[in-house]
This record gives C-alpha cells, structure tokens and sequence, in this order.
C-alpha cells in the first residue's frame, strides 16, 4: 500500500503517450520522443516497462476511395494477404518480447510489438462472393438489397471502412515489457506481414499504389512507467 507521497512519485513516473497520423509508407515516428517530465529524463530511472494500449489502422488518408476498398501492398507494388493479421513493430528494443513464425526457431523481432486484426474482414486480394465484386471503392456494397443496386448497400458501407485494431486492458504491471528508457530519441513504427515479414502499407484496390491513395492512418496510445534504478540499500 502506498502513502500519499508514494502515490504522487508513482503517478509521475507513469504516462500515456498517443501517437497519431497518416503515412504514405506505412510508417509513423515520435521525432526525439521528449521526455515528460523529470522522472523520464534522470539517470535514477534507466528502465521503464511499456507497453502498447491499443492501436486503431485504417486506409482513411486515402483522398480517392476514403479507406472503403483497402489492401496492403509492398514496396514493389505485389499484394501482401496478411491472413495471420499486421505487425505494428517498433525500434524499442527488449529481450523480453519475440515473435516467432510457424516453426521455426529463430525470433523475427525482439522489441515492442502489436498484432492487428480486421473484426470485419477484407477483401484482400478481390475476388467475387456470390456474385458480388469484392474489389473496388464501387464494389464494396456490403448490405446491397436482394433485389440489385441500390442505395442500402452504399449508404451501409459509408461505415463499414476496414480497420485492423489492437487492445490490451491489462494493467501495465502485468502486462508492461522491460526495456531501457525510451525518452530521447526517435521512436519509429512500421507494418509488416506477419505471413511474410515483409514491410507493408495500406492502399486503395482500385486505386492501387497511387500517391493519392496511399493513406495509411494510425491511432496508437503507449504506457510507460518508469522503473527506479536498484541501489545498495534495496532490501
């Protein structure tokens, strides 16, 4: 149980940090990432644990077609499927978190990390369904009336923008992974195929690779608590 005092120096050595935007690349950075406060920048507190809260990606910076046809492509233009879900990964290094993929032995990244999923699904690499054009901003009539075309299925997909999403509710104490003090430099974040481990970024299907389209756009909200540094008279 912590005293007042404790409770103070407990609440000021923990934040939360939002980073937010559009990228045509797919990758997203904090620029020096400053520290807070005096808790984040002193050499009492060379530890923290982080961990990522909860990440929102969608294709809304896509100026054309606005997110409602989505796929990811790779720096050569080819499809990435991404059927095991998007790694949102970071440059904040640690021991404590790997990833693998499917045997084998080797870790494919020892740092902070997410893996993102579509709730609603995608239409990937296109295709029909039933009939129904899957690929194109025109085609995406989710909810299209029985009887053909007509404005029910547009009006539905207006809401229906494919977002791939993370969340983690844990307290940071449980759920927190040590690493060294993250303040003071930059922090990048980039996507990759999980299927792959290849660098990823959204675009629009019938638009694809075109600047304008281009419109990776991420909400990322980041834990820290500072860690104390041991000393001789730590029982």
């Amino acid at each position: 149980m912590r005293n007042r005092r404790e409770e103070l120096q407990y609440h000021n050595r923990k934040f939360k940090i939002t980073l937010s935007g559009d990228s045509p690349n797919g990758e997203f950075n904090i620029a020096n990432f400053p520290p807070p406060n005096e808790f984040a920048f002193s050499d009492r507190y060379s530890q923290a644990l982080i961990k990522i809260n909860r990440v929102v990606l969608t294709n809304r910076g896509d100026t054309v077609n606005f997110g409602l046809d989505s796929i990811f492509i790779n720096a050569a233009g080819a499809v990435e499927t991404c059927a095991s879900g998007v790694m949102l990964f970071s440059d904040i290094k640690t021991n404590n978190c790997r990833h693998h993929y499917n045997n084998t032995s080797g870790a494919t990244e020892h740092c902070v990390f997410a893996i993102l999923h579509n709730k609603f699904g995608s239409a990937g690499e296109g295709g029909a369904f039933k009939g129904g054009v899957a690929d194109g901003a025109a085609g995406c009539v989710r909810g299209l009336a029985a009887g053909g075309a007509g404005a029910q299925g547009l009006q539905q997909n207006i809401h229906l923008v494919n977002a791939w999403e993370f969340e983690d509710s844990r307290p940071i104490e449980d759920a927190g992974i040590l690493c060294p003090n993250p303040f003071g430099s930059d922090k990048l974040f980039k996507l990759r195929s999980v299927d792959t481990l290849t660098q990823v970024f959204l675009t629009s299907e019938s638009n694809a690779g075109v600047a304008a389209s281009n419109g990776s756009s991420i909400s990322i909200e980041l834990e820290i608590l500072m860690l104390p540094n041991p000393t001789p008279d730590d029982p």
